[in-house]
């Protein structure tokens, strides 16, 4: 499993205009049907991904997030994709985020709609309802990672209750962790203070995702600063897995750390997380 640590969304109704802003390194290029395209521009939107050229973009494939299948747009979504053979302006659609998942049943909707193609993308479950919340396990155990809604859960609330919103990404996260899959949070809408951003890709990373959406290329570099692992703490992870194996005790404490099963289990983990990420070079 190779986790990117950003998500850039792209309007797929302007992804013409759009693309020559599109960062070139440590992104995945989600091209959006959904939210950041009006109803009236949908149609155009869907035409678009038949026209767009992105072989030049230097990207092995795309994310596609469509509407929900509960809606007309949603349906005419995955027509399209079908139509198109799983591929958008010559690269493969690698991705499928769902949004408005309720259950797990809905995961397997979305498989069972794809299936027939050459080969059948990965779907991203959207955590952003409160029965998604309620089901997060359910939804994990079927999905091949999890984002997580933020604005779209708040909808569903009178007030922004805070104390739920951490029971939310808590419960998302864990749900992500105990099936190993991505955990991605959503976008921020601060466009000039990067220094907000920053503090909240620590703050996501500290409750447990593994990366976040992006919506402007100003909040690309502290996205993939914090969520991508320094290539030391890798061959740390690496040193304790080769320590505890050439050890006979199977146990070792010393000054900087303690060898034992659940900390090596954690470093395969992180091992597997990571794998295939490193900083880029400035």
């Amino acid at each position: 499993m190779k986790v990117d640590p950003c998500l850039f969304y792209v309007p797929a109704s302007r992804v013409d205009t759009l693309l020559k802003n599109v960062p070139r390194h440590s992104i995945a290029l989600v091209l959006d049907l959904e939210d950041s395209v009006p109803k009236n521009a949908k149609p155009t939107a869907r035409q678009r991904l038949g026209e767009v050229d992105l072989t030049g973009t230097g990207l092995a494939g795309v994310m596609l997030r469509v509407n929900s299948i509960e809606t007309p747009d949603g349906l005419l979504d995955i027509q399209t994709i079908l139509s198109l053979g799983g591929e958008i302006g010559g690269l493969p659609v690698q991705t499928v985020l769902a949004p408005k998942i309720a259950a797990g049943r809905d995961v397997a909707i979305y498989r069972s709609l794809l299936s027939g193609l050459p080969t059948p993308p990965e779907i991203y479950s959207f955590i952003e309802t409160v029965d998604a919340v309620e089901n997060a396990f359910e939804i994990a155990a079927l999905s091949d990672g999890l984002c997580f809604g933020q604005a779209d859960l708040v909808a569903e609330m009178w007030a922004p209750d805070e104390s739920y919103l951490a029971h939310a990404r808590a419960r998302m996260c864990v749900a992500a962790s105990r099936y190993g899959l991505p955990s991605i949070d959503g976008n921020s809408f601060e466009l000039w203070d990067m220094d907000v951003v920053r503090a909240q890709c620590e703050a996501a990373k500290a409750c447990g995702f593994t990366g976040k959406a992006a919506i402007h290329p100003k909040q690309v570099d502290p996205i993939v600063e914090t969520f991508t692992a320094a290539p030391e703490e890798l061959d740390g992870h690496r040193q304790t897995i080769k320590d505890y194996e050439a050890d006979d005790a199977g146990f070792a404490v010393s000054k900087d750390r303690v060898l034992a099963p659940p900390f090596v289990l954690k470093a395969r983990r992180m091992l597997a997380l990571h794998d295939g990420i490193a900083r880029p070079v400035r």
